[in-house]
């Protein structure tokens, strides 16, 4: 067990000295930070939704989705632009 132990320890440190292996290793954390942190706050909204009548209609229109998928487009742009400046930067 102390071997592997190790083993795991020499191999995570001469993967933290390369650059973009680290960059790797921040962005999935973050990535994974944003996620959990919009299906909070999603959770944290959806019921006070519910009961309002007017999102209700909204709903039955398809204006939440269309919304959903505004927000989607307009996250997922900013993304893909923070990854490159990020990748960039090395």
């Amino acid at each position: 067990m102390p071997a592997i132990l190790s083993l795991l320890g020499s191999a995570f440190a001469f993967l933290v000295k390369h650059p973009f292996v680290l960059k790797m290793m921040i962005f999935t954390l973050f990535t994974g930070l944003i996620a959990f942190s919009l299906a909070f706050l999603f959770d944290l909204v959806r019921p006070y939704m519910i009961q309002n009548s007017i999102f209700v209609v909204a709903s039955y229109l398809g204006v939440l989705q269309a919304l959903a998928l505004y927000i989607t487009i307009v996250l997922a742009g900013f993304g893909a632009k923070q990854v490159l400046a990020f990748v960039r930067a090395t």
